[in-house]
C-alpha cells in the first residue's frame, strides 16, 4: 500500500510552482519594471520563437512541388519583366552606372525584404492570436519568428544574386565591408513599419489586406527598379523615403563603390531601433483591451 503524500509535501510542490500576480496598476507605473518583462520574456521564449520559426517555414512549402524555389522568383520575375521593358523601349530609363539587370535585381531583393518584413509582424500576430488570448504566452514571440522568416527568405533572396555577379563579372568594391550595417537598417525599417501596423491591423481586417496593396504602389516610389530623378516632385519624394538611402548604399556597396548615401541610412538606423523598443513596450500596454476586443 502506498504512502499518501503529507500536508508539508503539498505546500512544498506548490511553493515551486510559477505565482503570477495581476494588478490594476498600469505597467506605464514602473517603466523599468516593463522593459524588464518584455525583454524577459523574449529572451525566456527564445525555444519557442525557434519552433515556430521551423514550424511556419515548413508549412508554407508542404504542399508544393517546388519548395523554396518560390523564394527565388519574386526578384527574378520583377528583373525579367522589367529588362523585357527597357529592352523593348516600353520605357527609357537613364544610365544606372551598372548593367541594369544587376541594378533591378539588387534593388528587388532588397524590397522584396522589405514587404516580408513589413508584413510579418501583423500576419504573425494574427496568427498566433488563437495561442495567446488563451494561454499566458507573449506575443512577441510569434512577431519574432514571423521576423525570423522573413531574415531567412531574404538569405534565400541573396543567392539569386552570386549566379548575376558572375554572369556580368563584376567583383563588389571594398565597401561592401558596410553591407552588414545596410542589412541591418533594413531589417530594422520594415520591422519597425510592421509593428506600427499591429495595434490597428489586430482589430481591423482591413489594415492587413490595405498593406500588399499600398506597398505594391510605394516600390514606385523608391529607386527599386529605376534611378531616382534629379528634378521634379517624384525627386524630392524618393530622396524623403527610408528606403530609398538604404537600396542606394547597398548597389554602392556591391557593385558601384562609393559612400554617397551612407550618411542618410545611418541616419535612419537608430529612429527605427527606437520606434521598435516604444512599439514592443506600448504592445505590452495595450495587449489586456487588444484581447478584450478581440474576445467580443
Amino acid at each position: 500500500m502506498t504512502e499518501q503524500p503529507t500536508s508539508i509535501e503539498y505546500t512544498s510542490q506548490a511553493s515551486e510552482l510559477p505565482v503570477v500576480v495581476y494588478s490594476p496598476e498600469s505597467p506605464l507605473a514602473n517603466p523599468g519594471k516593463l522593459v524588464r518583462e518584455v525583454f524577459g520574456d523574449l529572451w525566456r521564449s527564445r525555444e519557442l520563437i525557434w519552433i515556430l520559426f521551423q514550424r511556419d517555414l515548413k508549412a508554407q512549402f508542404r504542399q508544393s512541388l517546388l519548395g523554396y524555389v518560390w523564394l527565388f522568383l519574386p526578384p527574378v520575375m520583377t528583373t525579367a519583366v522589367w529588362m523585357f521593358l527597357n529592352g523593348q523601349k516600353v520605357i527609357e530609363i537613364t544610365d544606372t552606372g551598372m548593367p541594369y539587370p544587376l541594378f533591378v535585381i539588387i534593388g528587388s531583393t532588397f524590397w522584396q525584404t522589405f514587404i516580408k518584413l513589413v508584413q510579418s509582424p501583423l500576419v504573425s500576430f494574427n496568427a498566433g492570436k488563437p495561442v495567446f488570448m488563451k494561454l499566458k504566452v507573449p506575443p512577441e514571440a510569434f512577431i519574432a519568428a514571423g521576423t525570423a522568416r522573413a531574415i531567412f527568405e531574404f538569405l534565400i533572396y541573396a543567392v539569386t544574386l552570386i549566379p548575376v555577379f558572375f554572369f556580368f563579372q563584376v567583383v563588389p568594391p571594398w565597401e561592401i565591408v558596410f553591407l552588414p550595417i545596410t542589412i541591418l537598417s533594413l531589417m530594422v525599417l520594415g520591422t519597425a513599419c510592421g509593428l506600427l501596423l499591429v495595434p490597428l491591423g489586430s482589430l481591423y481586417g482591413d489594415i492587413q489586406q490595405a498593406v500588399p496593396v499600398i506597398l505594391g504602389f510605394l516600390m514606385y516610389m523608391a529607386p527599386v527598379v529605376y534611378p531616382p530623378p534629379s528634378e521634379g516632385a517624384a525627386s524630392a519624394v524618393i530622396a524623403w523615403n527610408p528606403v530609398s538611402p538604404i537600396l542606394m548604399s547597398a548597389r554602392e556597396q556591391l557593385v558601384s563603390g562609393g559612400m554617397e548615401h551612407l550618411r542618410a541610412m545611418l541616419a535612419v538606423l537608430p529612429c527605427c531601433c527606437l520606434v521598435i523598443f516604444v512599439c514592443l513596450l506600448s504592445l505590452r500596454v495595450v495587449m489586456p483591451h487588444l484581447v478584450a476586443r478581440m474576445g467580443m
